[in-house]
């Protein structure tokens, strides 16, 4: 970790982003959060980061009455979508967050999603530099940054269409009666 002058976002990002089709439903946003439990996801079109859904995003359509599950990610999604470099100072995003009133910001590299940086990302790198250089081990564990796995080539069922690790398709095969 560098000094806290020098400290830049590659320094602390999530680098592992849950992401999703612009062309998939909010339901399946939803899905995801929870799953990874994580407040937003990133709307991507052919690669290229161009959303967010957040719990906000969906609070506030939900208050409004709209029948959210079944409507595209794109119709909720934040949008311009605010990012950061990796070579950004870590106060800098302070302030760029602040400003703009958001609690995450996708970490971008030539149009490639390269991270994200969250409030919690924040809150871990201030706690170290607290206890900078000997956090005790009680604040050690807090201030890990704990990276999603497995997000990554996952099947879809041919019943439902949903991810084979959220199906509820009762899986069974029947023989015909002799």
């Amino acid at each position: 970790m560098k000094r806290v002058e020098h400290a830049l976002l590659s320094d602390i990002m999530t680098t592992k982003v849950v992401t999703l089709d612009i062309s998939e439903l909010v339901e399946e946003a939803l899905r995801l959060m929870i799953k990874f439990d994580i407040g937003s996801v990133v709307v991507v079109d052919r690669q290229i980061p161009v959303g967010i859904v957040t719990e906000r995003d969906v609070t506030r359509a939900a208050l409004r009455g709209d029948s959210l599950l079944k409507i595209p990610v794109r119709s909720l999604m934040s949008r311009p979508l605010q990012t950061a470099t990796p070579n950004m100072e870590v106060q800098k995003a302070f302030e760029t967050m602040l400003k703009l009133g958001v609690r995450r910001l996708p970490v971008v590299d030539d149009e490639k999603l390269v991270g994200i940086v969250t409030e919690k990302d924040l809150t871990r790198w201030v706690l170290r530099m607290f206890y900078e250089p000997n956090p005790p081990a009680e604040i050690r564990s807090l201030v890990e940054n704990q990276q999603i796995e497995a997000l990554t080539g996952r099947q879809r069922c041919p019943s439902c269409g949903r991810y084979l690790d959220e199906c509820i398709c009762v899986r069974t095969s029947v023989t015909p009666e002799e």
